[in-house]
């Protein structure tokens, strides 16, 4: 264990950037910290239980256990990696000094059990009884694993899959091991069942599956780099007069809708106040649903901290820059969110913007007030670098950023009409390796009236412009 603790002291960014690692240590802080104390409660321990007591409260909870195992298990099965490479530190192409434990992979293949994914579940499980073998002579007496329970919760992993047959040889060995087990033995008596009544079926050909927003945000992660040729870069001396003096370096992304990427917007220093604020008040993030009511959403994880655009210097500052990144005012605009994206972090595709323009929208309750029009345009700064993963992808129109520190993506989210443009449907794919901060900013449209005012497209023109 100290052994251990001191290679994440070495350098506990890099430790802890690597989402085995991370896992790891939430699931042994979760986990083993209550066999440690067990363990330590003999004669020889009662000194280090103290200390024990002292950081009981600031331990990892189950919720948190639950969500780092969602993040670690959402990794290969976005990406399309084998899990037996991905445990062992092999990930898309790059070996890790980094590894799971058989109750790391334990843990992930039981709760992902337990959310209805028992595919996604053997896949990990299967892997667990090697490990063990592996472990026998390393792993402490106290923190081991019983094979009865790798191999019944793999066993009860297949019977919710329907695979009957490759269950029941799971829980002879399990009986094996325990044969007087009542619950291995009804286990076993259902299973049996089973397969006298409802037979495993034959494979059939793969039926046509339905896109839905899942497989979209799937593909778009996946999909590789696109090259534009219309495209190019330059400076931006025009927005605001300021920019004659300090211009700023714009990338194009994609013209139609139009994504531009800013480059060296942020400065070292202002990432660092930043993040040191946020850090330490950092909340689940919500997302806004029906009738303006934030709610917690799994599509989404993630936690931010709020700041106001006049709450100091720092602020103030960024809030001029943004106004001459786009030409907006923002002073009814909603406040900086800073992000964090943790283990296997990630936002499906979305749209920003509530579009209230559409007759659709019925919300007169909003808490994002209709007086101060709809989203009509995002900057999306990024705060740190992101080693693996964790690209924006506008999945529709085939565009792809990855995250660079003090860059700014900014697109308009509504066309010239006022409308929401549906093109801009965008998400944040998982973070594989790394921590991903972000900051947005989304500009309402009411003070824009004359900036940006609405237009009924003109003829032969397209609205998207």
């Amino acid at each position: 264990m100290r052994a251990e603790n001191e290679k994440g002291r070495r350098n506990a960014v890099s430790y802890l950037s690597n989402p085995l690692n991370s896992f790891s240590l939430i699931r042994r802080l979760h986990q083993d910290w209550i066999q440690w104390q067990k363990y330590m409660e003999q004669p020889v321990g009662i000194s280090q239980l103290k200390a024990f007591y002292s950081w009981k409260d600031e331990l990892p909870t189950e919720r948190d256990l639950w969500d780092a195992c969602e993040g670690i298990g959402r990794i290969p099965s976005t990406y399309d990696l084998k899990v037996g490479d991905f445990i062992n530190g092999n990930i898309k192409g790059k070996h890790y000094n980094a590894s799971m434990s058989s109750a790391d992979i334990l843990s992930v293949g039981a709760i992902l059990a337990k959310k209805n994914r028992p595919s996604d579940a053997i896949q990990w499980l299967q892997e667990v009884p090697q490990r063990l073998q592996e472990e026998v002579l390393i792993q402490p007496r106290h923190l081991s694993i019983k094979e009865v329970d790798a191999l019944r919760t793999l066993a009860e992993a297949q019977i919710k899959e329907k695979n009957y047959s490759e269950a029941l040889p799971l829980l002879h060995n399990c009986l094996k091991l325990q044969p007087h087990d009542a619950r291995l033995l009804r286990l076993w008596k259902k299973t049996t069942d089973l397969i006298e009544n409802q037979p495993d079926q034959s494979p059939t050909e793969d039926k046509e599956r339905k896109v839905t927003i899942a497989n979209a945000f799937k593909l778009g992660c996946n999909k590789p780099l696109e090259s534009f040729t219309r495209l190019h870069c330059f400076y931006n001396f025009t927005t605001t007069p300021f920019l004659r003096l300090a211009p700023l370096k714009i990338e194009q992304i994609g013209l139609d809708p139009y994504v531009v990427l800013y480059h060296e917007v942020l400065s070292a220093r202002e990432i660092s106040m930043l993040i040191g604020k946020a850090a330490q008040n950092m909340k689940n993030t919500r997302v806004h649903k029906e009738q303006g009511v934030p709610k917690k959403n799994r599509g989404r994880t993630a936690k931010g901290f709020w700041f106001k655009k006049e709450s100091n210097e720092l602020t103030k500052g960024i809030t001029r820059r943004i106004m001459d990144m786009t030409g907006f005012d923002l002073a009814d605009s909603e406040g900086f969110q800073v992000i964090n994206y943790g283990i296997g972090g990630h936002y499906l595709l979305h749209m920003d913007y509530f579009d209230f323009a559409s007759s659709n929208h019925t919300d007169t309750r909003s808490s994002y007030s209709m007086d101060l029009g709809d989203r009509i345009a995002t900057v999306l700064f990024y705060l740190t670098d992101v080693e693996q993963g964790g690209a924006t992808v506008f999945a529709d129109v085939g565009y792809s950023v990855y995250p660079q520190a003090g860059t700014a993506i900014f697109w308009y989210n509504l066309d010239t009409n006022g409308k929401g443009d549906p093109r801009t449907r965008h998400a944040a794919c998982p973070v594989i390796v790394g921590s991903k901060w972000v900051m947005t900013e989304w500009i309402r449209e009411k003070r824009q009236i004359f900036i940006r005012p609405c237009l009924p497209p003109a003829k032969g023109t397209s609205t998207k412009s």
